[in-house]
């Protein structure tokens, strides 16, 4: 027999595909009524006669970054699960091409990748990138507040800020609490049955994984690399500048990467096309950069960001062939 909620007619307007399309397509409207209201003549001029050898130098400074996140996360992992650093290239590649195609992807792929590539426990994969999101909150609300510093931001991105600040203070204060409570979850579990202890420990073993929130120096090592991989957005974003032929300008340079971190803080469209142009033109023009000079800044940046995931898309389509052939080799007696 079947139950009644089963024959019961399926109402079309409770699908949450169906409202994916809706959104996908009221923000498709709106990129292309913004896209036709641009000077693309005067854009393409502006394209035409950028310094080329200055993105191909803005390409260098992305791909020089991609060893800082490497190297963070080797670090993040857990001492007792840490991959090689070849195989964690391989999961930041994977995760790197995952949120340039896929929107809202960024959980999902990264511990995935953890697990299957890194040979992470669910446990130990998902405590990482827990850090690694507190790691990106506490760089993203600094580089707005010393954009806050440099120059006088719009009220909107002051409230963002003290409003993400507010956040990832609540954030810090949990996880810190976390690292150090795996011994006190398990021993209280204990008193709820065998169901709750197998919860607890789960739990236990994503706090007891926290190592950078209880080892100081390992914590300070992540944080600066954090730091230095937020530099390096900020070097290329001025690089870009250069390029398009904008004065080059630390402060605005740091404006327009505190703006994109705001943007993009819940994807919404594969490799957050449309919404990062137009955070770097809001930015150039609020800062009274003509509009054909921000779009072309928008443009060729957003292009050249995305064009350095093929780096990582090279060297997984190198190695992945190589190691999953070299794990399927039985070993000789």
């Amino acid at each position: 027999m079947t139950s009644p909620e089963a024959s019961r007619p399926r109402n079309p307007l409770a699908s949450p595909r169906l409202w994916w399309i809706l959104g996908w397509l009221v923000l498709a409207g709106f990129l292309v009524v913004a896209a036709m209201t641009l000077p693309w003549a005067d854009v393409i001029a502006a394209l035409k006669g950028a310094r080329w050898e200055w993105a191909l130098i803005t390409f260098a400074i992305i791909v020089a970054g991609w060893p800082l996140w490497i190297v963070e996360w080797w670090l993040l992992a857990p001492a007792a699960h840490r991959p090689s650093l070849s195989r964690m290239a391989q999961v930041t590649a994977l995760t790197g091409t995952a949120n340039n195609s896929l929107p809202i992807a960024g959980v999902v792929a990264a511990v995935g990748f953890l697990m299957v590539r890194g040979g992470l426990p669910a446990t130990a994969a998902m405590s990482l990138y827990a850090v690694d999101q507190l790691l990106t909150g506490i760089v993203k609300v600094g580089t707005l507040a010393l954009a806050a510093t440099l120059l006088p931001l719009p009220d909107w991105m002051r409230t963002a800020m003290l409003t993400l600040a507010g956040v990832i203070a609540v954030f810090i204060l949990v996880m810190l609490v976390a690292a150090r409570s795996g011994n006190l979850v398990r021993t209280v579990s204990r008193t709820f049955g065998a169901r709750a202890a197998a919860i607890a420990k789960l739990a236990g073993d994503f706090v007891d994984h926290l190592e950078p929130l209880r080892h100081p120096l390992l914590g300070l090592a992540v944080m600066t690399l954090a730091i230095a991989k937020k530099a390096v957005e900020i070097l290329a974003v001025m690089a870009i500048q250069v390029a398009v032929g904008i004065e080059p300008s630390l402060s605005s340079a740091i404006l327009v990467v505190a703006a994109l971190g705001l943007a993009t803080l819940a994807p919404v469209s594969p490799g957050n096309l449309g919404v990062y142009e137009a955070a770097v033109i809001f930015c150039y023009q609020y800062l009274d950069v003509p509009l054909p000079l921000a779009v072309a800044a928008a443009v060729l940046q957003h292009a050249v960001f995305f064009a350095s995931s093929f780096v990582g898309i090279g060297y997984l389509a190198i190695t992945l062939p190589r190691d999953d052939a070299a794990t399927g080799t039985p070993k000789a007696s």
